[in-house]
């Protein structure tokens, strides 16, 4: 009987949540923290009711856990020396745990119920990506619609504000491409499938281009090769995948070595953006000089106030709340000591995500490139410590179980 009613209340719970998908990404996608906490919790309640049935997680999955626990441990201890104290890691880490226990509420599901939560994710994808152009397209008109200007307040500043969470909205389908195009492949006729996917393609880039935001096809295409190579080689897509990630932690002082190589020249050639992410990148590589093995500790990034003028007059601070590069980020604040327990922790994922992908090449495939889409938005944009881009990933990586294990080449036809 409490099998049976828990079971049917995550089922609610997981189809209520599920079904704000594209508000949590037009908002900015700051909302994906809570709802893998939300769901994360309902997967646990599952499990402790149906363990039985259900069994004990892997080996391979227990090893993964306790290498991020170890990461977040050290990262909560460096804490003591930037003043910033240990809050953001104990967090993050037992966000974390929550994670882990998504793919148990899903599995549990009925194949009905996946197959519904399946077609709402893709319902709501294409027509939030759609929403998110038009949006632009309006000049923000529908942000300003829901969310009228009040008196005293300022339109452009308003319009900034929609400007950078519907650009981080672009960032946040970007990284969900790889599994709505296994979604689209197994779960729809081909034809529905393929135009699907075109337009959902079409719509990103339409909207970005209106945002003149470049990150997120950048995104998009590097995901897209290793979806390709995922779908072709199930076990190199991963492995790729993952060893990208890695080697984008523990060789990311080269990144500060080539920004200081590149110099004024190069600098004064790049548009503006990118000109401050070279200087934030050189300025890095100055302070993780400082402290190597140890880092500056814990979000140390946020104190550090010096500044350049930009070629417009602007006086503004080397780093905007933290390098925008995780892999510089953690050398920083974590030191090579931080470094390598991430970059184990990431390693350690093999197995679980070849475990997740079962005999499903489109499983492999949204893995791979959501893996590879992550590991590059987190070299260029994101904040290391964000707790909604870790959400985001947790998710994305997560949500392939609803890829049916048994959907190997072909769309249905």
């Amino acid at each position: 009987m409490l099998a049976s009613l828990t079971n049917r209340a995550a089922t609610v719970w997981l189809l209520f949540w599920i079904s704000f998908f594209a508000v949590y990404i037009h908002m900015g996608g700051l909302a994906f923290s809570g709802l893998v906490i939300l769901l994360g919790a309902a997967g646990w309640l599952v499990w402790a009711v149906n363990y039985r049935n259900v069994g004990w997680p892997s080996k391979d999955l227990a090893l993964a856990l306790m290498a991020f626990l170890a990461f977040f441990v050290w990262l909560a201890i460096s804490g003591s020396w930037s003043g910033y104290g240990s809050g953001t890691a104990i967090r993050l880490g037992g966000q974390i745990v929550m994670m882990m226990a998504l793919p148990v509420l899903l599995l549990t599901r009925s194949p009905a119920i996946r197959e519904f939560v399946s077609h709402i994710i893709m319902a709501m994808a294409l027509g939030g990506v759609a929403v998110l152009a038009l949006d632009v397209a309006s000049g923000y008109g529908i942000n300003t619609f829901l969310d009228p200007v009040g008196p005293g307040q300022d339109l452009n500043m308003r319009q900034g504000d929609a400007e950078k969470n519907i650009g981080r909205g672009h960032v946040v389908y970007a990284i969900f491409t790889p599994l709505l195009l296994g979604l689209f492949a197994t779960r729809l006729p081909r034809k529905p499938a393929l135009a699907a996917a075109i337009g959902l393609l079409a719509l990103l880039f339409v909207g970005t281009m209106l945002n003149r935001l470049a990150v997120a096809p950048l995104i998009v295409i590097g995901a897209l090769l290793l979806v390709a190579i995922g779908w072709r080689s199930p076990r190199w897509g991963v492995r790729l995948s993952l060893g990208t990630a890695v080697a984008s932690v523990l060789l990311a002082p080269l990144v500060g070595v080539f920004a200081r190589l590149a110099g004024e020249g190069v600098m004064a050639r790049v548009p503006m953006s990118w000109d401050h992410r070279l200087r934030m990148w050189d300025y890095s590589l100055s302070r993780i000089a400082e402290a190597p093995l140890f880092g500056q500790g814990l979000d140390a990034s946020r104190t550090m106030q010096e500044g350049f003028t930009t070629r417009i007059g602007v006086d503004i601070p080397f780093v905007s709340l933290h390098p925008h590069n995780l892999g510089l980020q953690t050398w920083m604040e974590a030191g090579a000591v931080g470094a390598v327990l991430l970059s184990i922790a990431l390693a350690a994922l093999y197995r679980p995500l070849r475990r997740l992908s079962g005999g499903s090449r489109w499983r492999a495939a949204a893995l791979s490139g959501t893996v590879m889409g992550a590991a590059i938005a987190s070299a260029i944009t994101v904040g290391a410590w964000q707790y909604w881009w870790w959400g985001l990933i947790g998710l994305a990586a997560m949500l392939v179980v609803l890829i049916p294990e048994d959907a190997y080449d072909t769309p249905h036809a």
